[in-house]
């Protein structure tokens, strides 16, 4: 098996973290509707099950534009956790400013590394083929 880690596209320093107001729009009436809770305490409603929070985060993440990776799921049991969330700047890492007496041993980062490969027999007769 291959496994591979997918980037999570969340907000950056030099983005712009919706507002209050943007993220009460897309999520009270969410939350109203799936989780059916009444306006005064909106906020504070848990998702009772799986399928209501899928329901709630699916339709915040198409309206905001903004992924949720699924090790932070857990840690989302209110809509006042997801307007959290949604409010706070995500910081890239910054692996070539670590030092290398802080990795472990096994670890190396190769600044501006690339291999090319091979070229295969389709690649070779396509390029000839072009070159006529």
């Amino acid at each position: 098996k291959q496994w591979y880690q997918r980037r999570v596209r969340g907000f950056t320093e030099g983005e712009e973290v919706p507002d209050v107001e943007e993220l009460e729009a897309v999520l009270k009436p969410l939350a109203i509707e799936h989780l059916d809770t009444c306006e005064e305490n909106w906020r504070e409603a848990t998702f009772p099950d799986l399928t209501a929070k899928f329901r709630v985060l699916d339709s915040a993440i198409n309206q905001i534009g903004r992924d949720i990776p699924s090790s932070q799921l857990i840690y989302l049991q209110t809509v006042e956790d997801v307007m959290q969330y949604y409010s706070t700047p995500v910081e890239e890492p910054r692996y070539l400013e670590l030092r290398p007496q802080s990795l472990p041993f096994n670890v190396n980062i190769a600044k501006d590394n690339f291999r090319e490969l091979p070229k295969t027999k389709d690649e070779e007769l396509a390029e000839e083929l072009a070159e006529e």
